[in-house]
C-alpha cells in the first residue's frame, strides 16, 4: 500500500515535506545495512570479494557472484524488470556522461554519416557532450527548438529526422519541464531514423522507477538513465541497456571492458558482449551495494501502482497552484506528465530557500522555475502542508526579500 515511508528513513525534522525524488530522494531503510554487508564483505575476504560474495540482495546463491560480476548482476536482476529489458542487454554504469562518451566513441555510431537530431532541453550529459564532440567527429547537429508552450516539438523532430541522420538523442521524461515523451511518438522517432540505418538514444533517468517503461516496446536502441533520482538510489549508480544485435566497439572501453582483462595483453581484445564493452577502468563497488535498494521497493509495490499514486499527488499540486495563482510549465495532462511539477516564479531560488527555513524542500532552476516532486514516501497531506506554506510566501512576497547569505548558505545544489 501506498504511501510507503516506512520504506525510508530520514533524520529531517518530523514536520519535513521533501519534495526532491528528482534529485536526491529519501534513503531506504536498507541502506545502513547494505554498507555494513560491503565492509564485512571487504573485511572478511579482501581481494577475494572480486571473485564471490554472499548475494545480499536475492535469497540464492545461483549463479554466484562476485564485486567482478555485480555491473550485470544487477542490471540483469532489477534494472532489465524496472525497463523491460531483455536479460543480458544492460549494464551499470557510473553516470550517463560516460555511456554517452561511450556511445560517441563507437566508429559504428557515425559509420554512414555525421546527422545528430535532439532538442535544446536535453541535460547536459547529451547536449553538452554532443557540442564536446561535435569538431572532433564534424558532427551536423540539429537541435530543435521547443514550442512555444516550452514542450518538444513533436513533429519538427520527426521533420529533422532525414536520410543522413545517424543518432536521435531525446530525453524519456523532460528535467526542466516533467513532461513524458509518449511510446507512440518514441516509436514513430525510432522507425524513421531505423529507416536510415540511425539510431534512437533515449536518456531515462527521470523516468526510470517513475513510471513503466518497456525498452523492447519503444523500439530504442539505447536506454539510459541513473538511480539516484526517482528510482531512490544514490550516486555512482547508472545504466545503459543496449539493443541486443546493436555492435558497438566505444573506443573508451577500459581494460575491466576487455575480452581477456587478465592477459594484461599489450593490445586491447573486444569482448563479445556488447554490453561490457561500455565499462571502463576498476569498477566502483561500495555505490553498488546501495544501488537497488531503492528500485526494490519500487519493484516490490509495482511500477503501475508508483505511476498512479505520482499522478495523483502532482494532480493534486496543480489543483493548489492554479487556486493559489501560480503558474504551472509541466504538462497538465497525467499521459504527458512525469513525477515533477514545476511552477515557473520570479526569483525561485530565494523561494525555494525561503521554503528550506520551513522545512519543505523543493529545488530551483535557472531562478525561474520551482520543481518539486511528490513521490511515495509522501502523502496528500504533506503536499497540502507544503502548499499552505508556499501560498503565503508567495501571497506576500515575504521570500523575495530573503537575505542572499540565506541562498548562498544553503548551497548550490537545493
Amino acid at each position: 500500500m501506498l504511501p510507503l515511508k516506512s520504506a525510508f528513513t530520514t533524520n529531517l525534522p518530523d514536520d519535513a515535506v521533501e519534495l526532491r525524488a528528482f534529485t536526491h530522494g529519501l534513503m531506504p531503510a536498507t541502506v545502513p545495512d547494505m554498507m555494513q554487508a560491503f565492509v564485512e564483505d571487504w573485511a572478511s575476504r579482501g581481494v577475494d570479494a572480486w571473485n564471490r560474495i554472499p548475494n545480499h540482495w536475492k535469497d540464492s546463491d545461483d549463479p554466484p557472484i562476485g564485486w567482478w560480476s555485480l555491473p550485470e548482476y544487477l542490471a540483469d536482476t532489477f534494472v532489465a524488470p524496472a525497463i523491460g529489458a531483455p536479460q543480458g542487454t544492460s549494464i551499470l554504469q557510473p553516470n550517463v556522461h560516460w555511456t554517452v562518451q561511450c556511445l560517441l566513441s563507437a566508429p559504428e555510431t557515425f559509420s554512414e554519416g555525421s546527422h545528430v537530431v535532439l532538442t535544446e532541453a536535453e541535460f547536459p550529459s547529451v547536449l553538452h557532450s554532443l557540442k564536446q564532440w561535435r569538431d572532433l567527429l564534424e558532427l551536423q547537429l540539429t537541435i530543435v527548438p521547443l514550442d512555444e508552450s516550452g514542450f518538444v516539438d513533436q513533429e519538427s523532430v520527426l521533420d529533422a529526422i532525414t536520410p543522413d541522420t545517424d543518432l536521435v538523442a531525446l530525453s524519456h521524461v523532460g528535467f526542466t519541464t516533467g513532461e513524458v515523451l509518449q511510446d507512440a511518438f518514441l516509436q514513430r522517432v525510432a522507425d524513421k531514423v531505423h529507416r536510415h540505418d540511425g539510431l534512437l538514444l533515449v536518456d531515462g533517468y527521470h523516468a526510470v522507477g517513475s513510471l513503466p517503461v518497456d525498452v523492447v516496446e519503444l523500439n530504442a536502441d539505447l536506454y539510459t538513465g541513473g538511480l539516484l533520482k526517482e528510482a531512490c538510489g544514490s550516486s555512482g549508480n547508472a545504466f545503459v541497456y543496449i539493443r541486443s544485435d546493436l555492435e558497438l566497439t566505444p573506443r573508451t572501453t577500459g581494460w575491466f571492458g576487455d575480452a581477456d582483462p587478465f592477459a594484461f595483453a599489450s593490445e586491447p581484445d573486444v569482448h563479445p558482449q556488447v554490453r561490457y564493452r561500455f565499462q571502463g577502468g576498476t569498477t566502483a563497488v561500495a555505490s553498488m551495494y546501495h544501488a537497488v535498494e531503492g528500485l526494490r521497493i519500487l519493484l516490490d509495490a509495482g511500477l503501475d501502482h508508483v505511476r498512479e499514486y505520482s499522478l495523483q499527488l502532482t494532480e493534486r499540486c496543480i489543483t493548489r497552484a492554479d487556486a493559489a495563482g501560480l503558474a504551472v510549465r509541466s504538462p497538465r495532462e497525467a499521459s504527458r506528465r512525469g513525477a515533477m511539477v514545476i511552477l515557473e516564479v520570479p526569483m525561485a531560488g530565494k523561494l525555494c530557500a525561503a521554503l528550506k527555513e520551513h522545512h519543505i524542500y523543493t529545488d530551483s532552476r535557472q531562478d525561474k522555475y520551482l520543481r518539486m516532486a511528490p513521490f511515495v514516501w509522501n502523502s496528500e497531506e504533506e503536499v497540502d502542508r507544503a502548499f499552505d506554506v508556499l501560498s503565503k510566501i508567495v501571497s506576500t512576497g515575504a521570500y523575495r526579500s530573503t537575505p542572499a547569505s540565506t541562498t548562498e548558505e544553503a548551497g548550490p545544489v537545493t
